[in-house]
């Protein structure tokens, strides 16, 4: 967590606009003023903490679209596993709940949401018609976990496979809000999203050009944009855009390039 002091100190560096876009997503790592006043021996800890996540108790309507959010923020970069009733979650592919190499050195603010059609029920003691979810917020050995209760009030059906192959637009599910990692290094921005068709995954770097002349930066199948090599130029906004027939829908991650202690 050295960053911190110099996420803050070089924000006031950078000029007129592009500092107050700066400030703007350094809010959203949820960074206190009074971390700027610890001793660097705590400040070089490692942290992680759940932001937002979904209501303890759930009532849902069989059938009913239902999504449910997760957000940590920490460092390293943390990543969001899915859990139905203690069991991992690969509701739409098994790259879902792939895990995301991170860099030690990065901060970042991870955002996942899961999607539920139909909640089963998982009888005994839990009792018919509830199911059990859970998000768990992994950074390095760090781990925190949020449960809710989702009630089925019509009962306890799950959805056939044929009928969770019905045509969507695509929905983004997971992606970080704001990055930050240390020149030099090799950072991973995930992009995953659902739809039917599966999505085709496009990247525009911060200058809003396509992805794809840079030797620097790949996307892989998952829909990670792997960037080596981070500069400071890269600093600014990295969008992801899924598309299929059905429509596209985009979203942003805030890159911040910050010098090595």
């Amino acid at each position: 967590m050295f960053y911190i002091v110099l996420l803050f100190a070089a924000a006031a560096l950078v000029g007129g606009g592009r500092s107050s876009n700066v400030n703007r997503h350094m809010k959203l790592l949820e960074l206190d003023n009074n971390l700027l006043n610890l001793q660097s021996r705590q400040a070089s800890k490692k942290f992680l903490a759940i932001i937002d996540k979904p209501k303890p108790v759930i009532v849902h309507t069989n059938g009913a679209p239902l999504e449910l959010n997760c957000e940590a923020v920490g460092t390293p970069a943390p990543s969001i596993h899915w859990f139905k009733n203690d069991a991992p979650v690969y509701e739409y592919d098994l790259e879902s709940n792939e895990i995301i190499d991170t860099n030690p050195t990065s901060l970042g603010r991870v955002s996942s949401t899961l999607l539920v059609r139909a909640a089963s029920g998982a009888g005994g003691a839990r009792g018919a018609g509830v199911t059990e979810y859970s998000c768990l917020a992994v950074a390095g050995l760090n781990t925190l976990r949020a449960s809710t209760k989702v009630y089925n009030s019509n009962g306890s059906t799950d959805l056939s496979e044929r009928s969770k192959l019905l045509p969507f637009a695509p929905q983004i599910l997971v992606t970080y809000k704001v990055l930050a990692d240390c020149i030099g290094c090799s950072v991973a921005l995930p992009c995953r999203a659902r739809g039917h068709p599966r999505p085709k995954i496009t990247w525009r770097d911060s200058t809003g050009r396509l992805v794809g002349n840079d030797p620097r930066m790949k996307v892989l199948r998952s829909g990670e944009l792997v960037i080596s090599s981070l500069r400071w130029t890269d600093l600014g906004e990295f969008t992801c855009r899924a598309t299929n027939m059905f429509g596209s829908t985009l979203s942003t991650t805030f890159v911040y390039p910050a010098r090595p202690e």
